[in-house]
């Protein structure tokens, strides 16, 4: 839900020229970014002696490791859509796309270990 209200509100007051980006690469690095941190949970709880291999992530427990990921995931889909601001929504998208498809590895990785 949060995610929702997260992308909403990048929309509100955008120009036309941010809105032609679409809501396309916002979603696929949330959708990477969430089977991100699914995974790794996942494997956290599951997997005797895993760990959060980030180590900006790997304090605070679970509520730590969840106010990281937010919080990057937040930081990533705002300079996404200041680089559209900016003129620049090919930029953008590459950083949408590429992100999540990054993520999207990760938490295949993390669905293999956690197995």
């Amino acid at each position: 839900m949060k995610a929702v209200l997260l992308l909403r509100a990048l929309f509100v007051s955008v120009p036309a020229s941010a809105q032609s980006l679409g809501p396309a690469p916002y979603l696929v690095l949330t959708v990477g970014s969430s089977l991100d941190l699914a995974t790794t949970l996942h494997a956290l709880h599951t997997v005797p002696g895993a760990v959060e291999g980030n180590p900006l992530l790997n304090h605070g427990g679970d509520a730590g490791l969840i106010a990281g990921k937010v919080a990057s995931t937040a930081a990533l889909l705002f300079v996404m859509r200041q680089t559209a601001l900016k003129g620049h929504p090919k930029l953008a998208s590459v950083i949408g796309y590429v992100g999540g498809a990054v993520l999207t590895g990760v938490a295949m990785r993390n669905a293999q270990v956690g197995r």
